[in-house]
């Protein structure tokens, strides 16, 4: 999060770094996401997720926060595929094999930690880009 006024990060609520060095990634609670649709239709939501608030990116303070997230997507084209898969290097940025469709998007974001606390009101992909899909990259293309 950003202070509107000077574009200062104030926050960065993340779920920690795993021992492997990965970062930003959570593991999601069963039943959290939800395809259906023919996967033309998905949907998050978390309840109460347990994140750090580390203020800046990998900073040493870091503060118990918990998030609360329910975004709905539904695809609005057909799916155009995209990738190369196994026909190029798997170094290539073109090494996977993907199905993506334009999509609208809508959601609420809500989260708290000691002392703040933030809620949004309806955010909407409406003045910017959503996009849903399946993709297989890494040792899953062969």
């Amino acid at each position: 999060m950003f202070d509107p006024g000077s574009g200062s990060r104030v926050h960065d609520l993340n779920p920690g770094t795993l021992p492997n060095g990965l970062f930003w990634t959570a593991q999601l609670p069963q039943g959290a996401f939800d395809v259906h649709d023919d996967g033309r239709v998905a949907r998050l939501r978390l309840r109460e997720l347990p994140l750090v608030d580390t203020f800046v990116f990998a900073g040493p303070l870091a503060i118990s926060a918990q998030v609360n997230i329910d975004v709905h997507w539904r695809a609005t084209s057909e799916p155009i595929t995209r990738g190369k898969g196994a026909d190029v290097a798997p170094t290539s940025p073109a090494a996977f094999i993907g199905h993506f469709a334009e999509a609208s998007c809508s959601g609420r974001v809500s989260g708290v930690e000691t002392g703040f606390s933030f809620k949004t009101g309806e955010l909407t992909a409406d003045a910017f880009f959503a996009e849903m899909g399946r993709e297989r990259n890494g040792v899953f293309l062969s």
